[in-house]
């Protein structure tokens, strides 16, 4: 049999295939050009590591109690000890084992707060998209009455009807941080809906649904996904503010927040009972506020094009 020589036109496809990365590649070749978003995402791993593995890695029982290391200092400081490597708190629990704990709370939060806000607030953003009229503009009212109140003043209202806790506190964040992700829903989908392949979709008898959430919606991804991401740091440091005004996660759980709360009384005595939580919260928020700024540098088209 003779042998059958390649297309020029198939080789040169090819060729163009295998210059373009794969898009996971692209997009860490966009995240990674961001050092300060590398590091906040290794940060970020270690303090998500530590969560899971909290169990094991803690060194003693994050409510045990050891009366005879009351406000011990951290094992660099003169009077501390190996045995309590960042000191104890006023009930002489260990602060680690607690700040390792505490992490579990505070990214379970985070991370619930987000996907209870996201959700429906990209389900009610499509429909304002879509329905602008009449749905789309009793959405949008409702949406400003809710941004015109100070995002903490009303996080505290709805936890003081509901009652303080875990639960509560998410649903209160979640509430919070709705508008934003409706507002900002709402927009891409309006631009989204001018473009062509919108129109060759409906031409071609694409159903609502099928418009909404295969056509319309992964091209909103992108700013939906970094807006998530800073809203991460915002839930972070709400259960924080509501754990430290008692209206969070109650005591004795090992919560950030509510270990400033409980620690307040001692800062000039005990130093390290106040700072050692509030900087653990410090760098958790810059940790993904810089993850956040790569992630616009990595999904961002116009910021690829500018490169």
């Amino acid at each position: 049999m003779a042998n059958v020589q390649a297309s020029p036109v198939a080789t040169a496809a090819d060729e163009v295939a295998l210059s373009y990365p794969s898009p996971l590649k692209e997009f860490w070749q966009g995240f990674s050009h961001n050092k300060g978003a590398v590091a906040g995402l290794i940060f970020m791993i270690a303090i998500a590591v530590s969560a899971l593995l909290a169990p094991w890695l803690a060194p003693y029982n994050p409510i045990e109690q050891y009366r005879d290391a009351i406000l011990a200092p951290p094992a660099w400081m003169d009077g501390g000890t190996s045995r309590f490597l960042f000191g104890t708190d006023e009930l002489g629990r260990d602060l680690l084992s607690r700040l390792i704990h505490g992490a579990r709370l505070s990214l379970l939060i985070g991370l619930t707060s987000v996907v209870m806000a996201m959700v429906p607030g990209v389900i009610l953003g499509l429909i304002a998209a879509f329905f602008p009229k009449v749905l789309g503009s009793l959405i949008m009212r409702l949406m400003d009455i809710m941004m015109a109140l100070p995002a903490l003043l009303l996080a505290v209202a709805i936890v003081a009807i509901l009652g303080p806790g875990l639960i509560n506190t998410m649903i209160a964040i979640a509430i919070v941080a709705l508008p934003a992700y409706v507002r900002l829903t709402r927009a891409s989908a309006m631009t989204e809906l001018n473009r062509d392949y919108v129109t060759a979709s409906r031409v071609a008898g694409a159903g609502l649904l099928r418009l909404m959430f295969v056509c319309v919606l992964p091209n909103c991804m992108a700013p939906l996904i970094v807006h998530a991401t800073m809203s991460f740091s915002s839930a972070i440091l709400e259960a924080a503010a509501l754990g430290f005004l008692g209206l969070g996660v109650q005591p004795p759980t090992p919560e950030w927040g509510t270990m400033l709360a409980s620690a307040r009384d001692y800062i000039e005595r005990a130093w390290w009972v106040v700072t050692l939580p509030g900087v653990t919260i410090l760098l958790s928020v810059l940790a993904i506020n810089l993850m956040g700024d790569g992630l616009r540098d990595a999904l961002d088209p116009k910021l690829k094009r500018a490169a």
